[in-house]
């Protein structure tokens, strides 16, 4: 079509389209005009360049119409799911998911604050902390020696490494008949070390498990240590220990 066009011109694009062109100037291709659609009869502006990208009346009545009949014929072709029992209030419910049990944002939030869901969540919380806690633990030359010389000092029968003695929860090396869970503790406890390590995770799980072992009636003994391999370092804090 020639950049510069005539009414008549644009009158015969427009009719080629099934519409009316109303309007009786012409004054570009950005010149707003006056349309009868082809649909619904109802009249509307637009701007030839548009027209030519295909956009006519976006706002037709009669589209809108056939859409909605479309999407409600989709909706009747869905599976319809059957009314259900509320699992905290047992009111009878039209649920709008498979996947819903609870029929009001209310019923909701009191399932969640009872003692028993309450309880069901922080052994969750606490069982996802020991799986992860165990992923993450690598024991060190330090941590292996060290170990090594509390079994030569107690005696292999009151001495166990990385057990899972406090509901689920280890300590690196378990003192039994004096009661006490050492915690060999590298620097990833105090200080971030890679982008996927949580360091606030990290210290939570340690609270827990220090509080968890203190129930058992255990003495928590917590040995820091930020360096590499030193020989020297943890005879000192066996030594220290044994004091």
């Amino acid at each position: 079509m020639p950049s510069k066009l005539k009414i008549k011109d644009v009158d015969e694009f427009i009719k080629s389209k099934g519409y009316e062109l109303v309007s009786n100037e012409y004054n570009g291709n950005k010149d707003m005009l006056k349309l009868k659609c082809k649909n619904c009869g109802e009249l509307f502006n637009q701007k030839l360049y548009r027209m030519k990208m295909g956009k006519f009346h976006q706002y037709c009545k009669k589209t809108k119409e056939e859409t909605t009949e479309e999407t409600k014929e989709k909706t009747k072709k869905q599976k319809i799911l059957q009314p259900i029992e509320c699992v905290y209030c047992a009111k009878t419910f039209q649920p709008k998911y498979s996947k819903a049990k609870l029929c009001s944002k209310k019923c909701s939030i009191d399932f969640s604050r009872r003692d028993e869901y309450k309880e069901i969540a922080k052994h969750n919380g606490q069982k996802g902390g020991q799986i992860s806690a165990k992923n993450q633990s690598k024991r060190s030359k330090n941590e292996v020696y060290f170990s090594e010389l509390c079994i030569e000092h107690f005696g292999k029968e009151n001495v166990t490494t990385n057990e899972t003695y406090f509901d689920g929860w280890d300590a690196d090396v378990i003192i039994h008949h004096k009661k006490l869970a050492i915690l060999w503790n590298g620097a990833w406890h105090y200080k971030q070390i890679s982008k996927t390590q949580s360091l606030l995770q990290v210290q939570t799980r340690d609270k827990i498990k220090i509080k968890i072992i203190e129930k058992y009636g255990y003495t928590p003994y917590v040995i820091k240590d930020l360096g590499k391999y030193n020989k020297r370092f943890v005879e000192q804090q066996f030594e220290i220990l044994l004091k």
